[in-house]
């Protein structure tokens, strides 16, 4: 367990408890790929039955994702585009409204952060914003709102991204002197990132990973990022060269049947789980910080629903044995927690219940 013995930690177990249990709510306000963000997407992608729903089945929090160029004019970053500013506000009181927390997760996509590391007078314009934007949620209760300084930075220099956090950060705490901040690891937030990442002096912050691995199951089928994940189907949980054996025979693609031997010689299992977030957990004992898990997932085009669903479960357990807090990723994207039919949404039992959550 993290013992949290330091009293330099400024954050409250109950107000670390609202981060127990969430689930993403992606490709709304930030992801919308198709729609553009109009105001009928903003308005129906996600309803009030969506967000009763996810309260109904036992979450403590919601992490919103949020892109900012619906808000910010790089012209004159303190002033919020006051039309979508009301969409923001309509959607986080709701959440509200249903008792659950709201994590404000910044989530632009690749091409702002890339000009943003490569642009200082970007990163001055980025947190002039970030603090308009803080002054204006600061006006909810700290107990229930959360604000994360940037999904993913991507950028590969650790340094350069430590310094941009700090800056970053104390916009935003300038603009919310009482919020618990939420800052992260360069790169793809993975563990691996976190922990080389020293934790400022700020006493309210929460230090959030993304655990996604394997990404050769978690992320098999997928059409993004690595070549060979395309290639990749129906591979077990847990894995072993005996389980892997069968399919690794059918694979044609090099690289992906490399991948997936390797995935098997892994034997990926809860204890090899536990060993990797293990990793995550001294690295907060020694700095005596919380942690939270904002991403972890399985896509599921083409993953056996209960080798997913096993993953999930160890995953989870995990985090809870640790007293880590976690969001799952997604609501209703390609790995989501819903089935959705002729516009219809349900919840997935067997994800339900691999998370311990409520039917």
């Amino acid at each position: 367990m993290i013992t949290l013995s330091n009293p330099q930690t400024a954050i409250s177990d109950a107000r670390f408890a609202k981060l127990a249990r969430g689930i993403n709510l992606s490709h709304w306000f930030a992801q919308d790929y198709s729609n553009h963000y109009s105001l009928e997407h903003l308005r129906n992608y996600n309803t009030e039955a969506d967000i009763a729903l996810l309260a109904k089945i036992g979450c403590s929090h919601l992490r919103f994702t949020l892109n900012p160029i619906l808000l910010l004019d790089e012209s004159n970053p303190s002033e919020l585009n006051p039309v979508y500013l009301a969409e923001v506000d309509r959607a986080i009181d709701l959440m509200l409204a249903h008792n659950l927390a709201v994590i404000i997760d910044l989530h632009p996509e690749d091409d702002f952060k890339q000009r943003l590391f490569n642009s200082p007078s970007l990163v001055k314009t980025f947190a002039r914003f970030w603090q308009a934007l803080a002054a204006h949620l600061a006006q909810r209760d700290p107990e229930m709102l959360f604000l994360e300084v940037l999904n993913e930075p991507v950028v590969t220099d650790a340094q350069q991204w430590a310094f941009v956090q700090a800056e970053l950060l104390a916009a935003m705490r300038a603009g919310a002197s009482n919020h618990t901040l939420i800052a992260t690891g360069h790169k793809w937030s993975s563990i691996a990132e976190l922990i080389e990442l020293e934790p400022l002096a700020d006493p309210n912050i929460v230090y959030n990973f993304h655990c996604y691995d394997p990404h050769t199951f978690s992320h098999q089928a997928a059409t993004w990022g690595s070549p060979y994940w395309p290639h990749l189907e129906y591979l077990p949980y847990p894995s072993s060269p005996e389980a892997l054996a069968p399919i690794v025979a059918t694979i044609d693609d090099e690289v992906a049947r490399d991948a997936a031997l390797s995935y098997g010689e892994e034997r990926w299992n809860r204890a090899a789980l536990r060993e990797w977030i293990g990793q995550a957990v001294a690295w907060a004992e020694k700095h005596q910080v919380r942690l939270t898990c904002n991403e972890f997932g399985v896509y599921r085009f083409k993953s056996k629903p209960e080798d997913r669903a096993a993953w999930l479960h160890d995953l989870r357990s995990v985090l809870e044995e640790f007293n880590i807090g976690w969001t799952m990723w997604d609501y209703a994207g390609g790995f989501s927690v819903v089935n959705e039919q002729n516009g219809q949404r349900e919840i997935d039992a067997l994800t339900v219940e691999a998370l311990g959550l409520q039917q």
